[in-house]
């Protein structure tokens, strides 16, 4: 046993070309099979977890390795040799190098960079963080711009285009969705640092800027970030105007003023409404009120007298009692059947007011 033993590290072990033919085929199949770990899933759909490919990718290493080492210290001639070395050392290449572990090498940077920024993104934007989304935004533009080419360096195109359909692809088009929003954000944060330092002309610029892109966002009707985001422009338009014209916002500030008291002497009993922020208003309704009673009283009775008490002249574009105007503003509550469709709902309406005065 001890004689056994030490014979089987001894040169001469290594020497028995039988035992280097056969180690060099066992590899050569085992080597062979390191890019079917993670293609055959692939063909069915299926991304293999870097983290299950570990143990293969060892094992190859470690036998390609120690085949290496016994043809070197076989009895073979040095022509031999190279010749064994050559195939060994290009199949590895072929099936290691350019493949099992750029594909674990892929994976990792899919899951470790695309997916958290992706995942961040999607968090921010249910907040309406816009600050956050253009953070992560910025993070992921860097990405996709300099760094992907890691998803495309393992062969196997079943399980490269797996890959890029779960990861590349919706990065690339979140980046493509976020850009104008991200753009008009970037421009409102100018707005408020030029208006706080006095640089209205700049403001303006800006504003101008964003109004360019207004019409290339998304529907905000389905999409409440988009419709936040909306909110946010209104804001920082009114602040221009504002500082434009001052005297412009406090005759509409007396007219809602107006409105809120006229309102709430006649019609108390179903509603009433508040001014509860810069030309904004707050309904609240009775809980007792009759479903028909408030139903005219949203539908009819405060519109109309928004419409004439303010002096609106336009909604989005759309004079406010033609069909196209109701229509718009009917859109900006989708599905609203009942009161408790619209109960917590906040809905900006674009209007145009004549004030008087130029």
């Amino acid at each position: 046993l001890l004689t056994s033993s030490v014979l089987s590290f001894s040169s001469v072990a290594y020497g028995d070309t039988s035992k280097v033919n056969q180690s060099f085929e066992a590899t050569k199949a085992e080597l062979n099979r390191s890019t079917t770990h993670y293609v055959y899933p692939a063909l069915e759909n299926k991304l293999v977890t870097s983290q299950s490919l570990y143990s293969s990718l060892n094992s190859a290493k470690k036998n390609y390795q120690q085949t290496r080492n016994m043809i070197n210290s076989s009895t073979y001639s040095s022509s031999q040799k190279q010749s064994y070395l050559r195939d060994l050392d290009a199949l590895y290449n072929e099936k290691v190098s350019k493949g099992l572990v750029p594909y674990i090498d892929a994976y990792n940077y899919a899951t470790k960079y695309l997916d958290p920024i992706m995942k961040n993104i999607k968090s921010a934007q249910s907040r309406n963080d816009f600050a956050a989304v253009e953070k992560e935004y910025h993070k992921l533009s860097y990405q996709l711009k300099g760094r992907t080419a890691i998803l495309y360096r393992f062969s196997g195109k079943a399980a490269r285009d797996l890959l890029l359909e779960q990861y590349k692809k919706p990065a690339d088009a979140k980046r493509s969705e976020l850009m104008i929003p991200v753009t008009i954000y970037m421009e409102i944060v100018k707005i408020k640092d030029f208006l706080n330092t006095g640089k209205l002309e700049e403001a303006q610029a800006s504003y101008n800027e964003i109004n360019a892109l207004l019409s290339s966002l998304p529907s905000a009707t389905s999409n409440p970030f988009i419709a936040a985001l909306f909110e946010e422009v209104a804001k920082v338009k009114n602040a221009i105007d504002n500082t434009a014209n001052p005297i412009q916002q406090e005759i509409l500030n007396s007219k809602i003023a107006n409105l809120v008291t006229t309102l709430n002497a006649a019609q108390s009993n179903i509603a009433t409404i508040e001014s509860t922020g810069l030309n904004a208003i707050t309904v609240a309704v009775k809980a007792d009120g009759k479903p028909e009673d408030i139903a005219n009283y949203l539908g009819v009775d405060l519109f109309n007298n928004v419409v004439s008490q303010l002096g609106v002249t336009h909604v989005n574009g759309f004079t406010p009692l033609s069909p196209e105007g109701l229509a718009y503003i009917k859109a900006q509550v989708p599905g609203a059947d009942s009161l408790d469709d619209v109960k917590g709902k906040t809905v900006s309406l674009p209007l145009t007011v004549n004030n008087g005065v130029p």
